[in-house]
């Protein structure tokens, strides 16, 4: 038997070398859209099913409760919660993140038709003042497909291979709310996806999830706020005080295509990475065992 690690989100940003993103903001209105956006066919009739939301421990997240998401045919919505961050002239430190790293299982995935996010607007609001600024954002979407390569009885070794792509890849955002000075007002931030043109998902069969396939996108959220050089003045918070602290809200594009080009995909493939075989009850008191 062995194992191999799942491809989890931090450690294949590292191997794709991420790359900065530039975009403009504005702290009262979005700014305009990008002229990046995929050319895309009219929707399909049936949008995925969310089949189930996963955090990973991260304090913009941790709870149930939240986290709220909403998928239509042109947009993909999420509401955080608890995705708040402050800093204080008493604190001994001088900055705070507020993140959000989250797993989204999709099913009923519509037959010949693929999906790529155009870009995201983040909205919410921010309180800053002597020397205190929210610094920056951040915003990545890694698709992951999971294929259970044999079917045979449970006695014999299960295998899978998994394949995926980043949907989205903007490590750091640059806005500097309050660099100017005293600042307190709801924002608007769209942060274009530039590479919206070559980031699409699998060519969906509509038969993915299924005993032998499972879709999910891996979702990592955060934004930057620091007193850095004004430790004993700078006062900050970042999140609405009432109703979801942060709003993400995904642009979603779609396009026809022919599901044949799914076994090709993947900016990431690895075959045979997980294997589990059972093992004879010798010692293990007449029980059979499963192992990893």
């Amino acid at each position: 038997m062995r194992a191999a690690s799942h491809l989890l989100l931090a450690s294949l940003a590292a191997a794709a070398g991420l790359a900065h993103a530039h975009a403009q903001t504005s702290s009262s209105a979005s700014a305009s859209d990008s002229d990046s956006d995929p050319a895309a066919a009219a929707a399909p009739e049936t949008v995925p099913t969310i089949l189930g939301i996963r955090g990973a421990n991260s304090a913009g997240c941790f709870a149930a409760t939240s986290l709220r998401l909403s998928l239509s045919a042109s947009s993909l919505r999420l509401d955080f919660a608890d995705m708040r961050a402050s800093v204080a002239p008493a604190d001994p430190y001088d900055s705070e993140a507020a993140i959000c790293v989250a797993s989204v299982e999709l099913g009923a995935l519509p037959a010949g038709w693929r999906f790529a996010l155009a870009g995201v607007t983040y909205a919410g609001h921010a309180a800053l003042a002597g020397g205190a600024r929210l610094e920056s954002f951040a915003a990545i979407a890694y698709f992951q497909w999971e294929h259970l390569k044999n079917t045979a009885a449970v006695d014999e070794p299960t295998v899978k291979n998994a394949s995926g792509s980043y949907l989205m890849n903007v490590p750091e955002m640059k806005v500097n709310f309050g660099a100017t000075g005293f600042y307190d007002q709801d924002f608007s931030v769209n942060i274009p996806n530039y590479y919206a043109a070559s980031a699409w998902s699998p060519c969906f069969t509509g038969q993915e999830y299924s005993y032998e396939d499972t879709m999910q996108v891996q979702f990592q959220f955060q934004a930057y706020l620091t007193k850095a050089g004004f430790s004993k003045t700078g006062n900050g918070v970042f999140g609405r005080s009432t109703g979801p602290a942060l709003t993400a809200d995904f642009k979603v594009v779609w396009e026809k295509c022919d599901p044949v080009e799914r076994n090709a995909w993947g900016q990431f493939r690895m075959g045979d990475y997980e294997t589990c075989k059972r093992i004879g009850p010798t010692g293990t008191g007449g029980n059979p065992t499963v192992r990893w």
